[in-house]
């Protein structure tokens, strides 16, 4: 059995978002205890890093596994309606613009209606793959 891991791409408003946020803490935390800030910008600095960079893709064959926050979800290949490149900006498993909408056959893989969208930093290889496992995937 075969794993490939997809890294999520990263826009440069993540990466801006990760620099602004955690210096706006460090900066309110000047005349505060040491143990303060260590502890409170320390934690919240390292939750910062840990979200953008605890996103990723795994192929897993016959499942796509998505992890966010470190978190797996585990989703079945073969329950894959269509695949399709989309621009959008819904708040997902994705740390980029840049992303491929899924859509499922059956409601219940997701509990939802809403496609799912991810952004790998390979589109191309990445719907290639899953194409490849289930040839029934139409790509929009």
């Amino acid at each position: 059995m075969t794993k490939t891991i997809y890294r999520s791409k990263i826009d440069w408003w993540a990466w801006l978002c990760l620099i602004v946020t955690p210096a706006c803490l460090w900066v309110t935390a000047i005349g505060m205890p040491w143990w303060y800030a260590v502890f409170i910008c320390g934690g919240l600095t390292a939750l910062c890093v840990g979200g953008l960079l605890g996103c990723w893709y795994e192929v897993d064959g016959k499942d796509l596994v998505v992890y966010m926050y470190f978190r797996p979800t585990r989703l079945p290949i073969s329950k894959i309606k269509s695949m399709k490149r989309t621009s959008g900006i819904l708040a997902t498993a994705a740390m980029s613009t840049k992303r491929v909408s899924i859509t499922f056959t059956d409601r219940s893989v997701m509990k939802s209606y809403a496609p799912l969208e991810i952004s790998p930093k390979n589109r191309n290889g990445f719907m290639a793959q899953l194409k490849s496992i289930n040839p029934n995937i139409e790509i929009k």
